[in-house]
């Protein structure tokens, strides 16, 4: 009797449930890149707005103006967020790799000045973090519709955003599109590799 059950096929039951994992793992693995417009935290077209924050923790003001012309990956998170902990070293490494073609960081926290100590501890840990951050930054996520971190925006070399999500995974896709799309080259040509496009 046991070698006829062994025989027979899978189930209704566990096909059903094959198949809900299989989904399950799709959405999972899906890129956010690949993210409908419609799903993207900050619609296409948003414009970068000034840069309304409470303080820089570097000292130095920056504005919007400094940035024009260049692609901007604006990073919204906060030290007591664990997945912006968590990419807070990735982040390090696509500035690495970016910044020399001429992609701008900025890093903003709705953090205010009580925690700005707590922002240089955490941030002095980090190797390569050295763009901008804004604190006290609650403004500007008003502005952009901000309500979950962490948040990345990618603003065009004309300061409207053509992609936002939650993955720093997918930055580094779409920062070879847009400054592709802008003729600045890729990443590749920053390692010394040509484009072959």
């Amino acid at each position: 009797m046991s070698e006829s059950k062994q025989a027979r096929g899978m189930g209704w039951g566990e096909a059903v449930g094959l198949l809900l994992l299989a989904v399950a793992v799709g959405l999972i693995v899906w890129p956010a890149a690949q993210l409908p417009e419609s799903d993207m935290p900050v619609p296409p077209g948003t414009p970068l707005p000034p840069l309304m924050v409470a303080g820089w923790v570097d000292g130095n003001s920056r504005s919007v103006e400094s940035l024009r012309g260049k692609v901007v990956v604006v990073d919204c998170w906060a030290t007591w967020c664990p997945p912006c902990r968590e990419a807070m070293p990735k982040m390090a490494k696509l500035y690495a790799q970016y910044q020399p073609l001429g992609v701008e960081f900025i890093g903003l926290t709705p953090e205010g000045e009580t925690e700005l100590k707590q922002i240089e501890t955490f941030l002095g840990k980090i190797d390569g973090v050295t763009w901008p951050i804004g604190y006290g930054a609650n403004p500007m996520f008003d502005m952009l519709g901000v309500d979950a971190f962490p948040t990345l925006i990618v603003f065009d070399a004309a300061g409207r955003a053509v992609w936002s999500g939650h993955d720093a995974g997918s930055l580094p896709d779409v920062l070879d599109q847009t400054i592709a799309s802008e003729g600045r080259g890729t990443k590749d040509e920053g390692r010394g590799m040509k484009d072959e496009g």
